[in-house]
């Protein structure tokens, strides 16, 4: 007895470990970093009585960790070591197949990200869960977006979001609508961006987070200086970049910053 109780005391202590870290991974990365290495170690040191898929959940979160801090060679280690231990759990084993591809998306290795995603895919397709598949949808489609590939890109976005149930979480509809709708602009397809923006109008209003806040404003900018109004997109950039501000981590502020400095200036009246 006393004995399935330490079990138990252990593996709680990895599963909030591991779950502490995910949820700090925007706002605070030195915290991540080290709830990610902490659980790491306690599953390593209780390994033999801790479920399996549960030390590959804590290898996994902590190879995400090093992926988003730029650590890539230390990620993909912690990754083949999660990879190693031959999960049987389904979306444990499929949870390890994302976080992968996006290391490989990182590294510039966009086929091999697509064959994590779509094994992914099938996985999520046999636990009958839409949502999760429709997450993995949009994965998907960044790959092929980030490669070149708009016409499998927007195909990846619009099935995704033709999974989404009425259950779906806001923040997810929403990072999946913008994608299609940066992709759409890219390929120069303005009037299908336009009427997609109409559709995630309703979606946005109910938004609070500032980093989605900002890519809604920032598609209206692109989709604006598309259409050559100008003086909107500065609007919309100078609303996008003020969201983007409130974030301690926004990697995106100078990539935001670069097009609004290159925006054309409207000729005067």
């Amino acid at each position: 007895m006393v004995l399935r109780r330490t079990r138990a005391a252990s593996a709680e202590a990895v599963r909030e470990l591991v779950d502490s870290a995910f949820a700090a991974r925007y706002h605070d990365l030195p915290t991540m970093l080290r709830l990610s290495s902490t659980a790491v170690a306690l599953a390593e040191e209780k390994s033999h009585e801790l479920p399996v898929d549960l030390v590959v959940a804590a290898w996994t979160q902590y190879g995400n960790a090093l992926r988003i801090a730029g650590s890539y060679p230390a990620s993909e280690r912690a990754l083949e070591r999660a990879a190693a231990l031959k999960t049987t759990d389904p979306q444990t084993r499929g949870h390890l197949l994302e976080v992968t591809a996006s290391l490989h998306r990182t590294t510039g290795r966009f086929e091999s990200a697509a064959s994590f995603l779509t094994s992914a895919i099938e996985i999520q397709k046999s636990l009958g869960d839409p949502n999760s598949e429709a997450r993995t949808y949009n994965l998907l489609g960044i790959v092929y977006f980030d490669c070149g590939n708009l016409p499998e890109a927007i195909f990846a976005f619009q099935t995704a979001l033709e999974l989404l149930g009425p259950d779906a979480p806001l923040d997810v509809v929403i990072s999946t609508g913008h994608n299609l709708l940066e992709t759409l602009i890219a390929d120069g397809r303005l009037s299908a961006a336009g009427a997609v923006l109409v559709i995630l109008e309703p979606f946005q209003n109910r938004l609070t987070s500032p980093r989605l806040l900002a890519k809604a404003h920032w598609m209206r900018a692109r989709l604006c200086r598309g259409l050559q109004q100008f003086s909107a997109a500065r609007i919309a950039y100078e609303r996008a970049h003020a969201q983007l501000m409130t974030e301690p981590r926004a990697p995106e502020l100078a990539d935001l910053a670069k097009e609004m400095a290159d925006l054309p200036t409207p000729p005067a009246a």
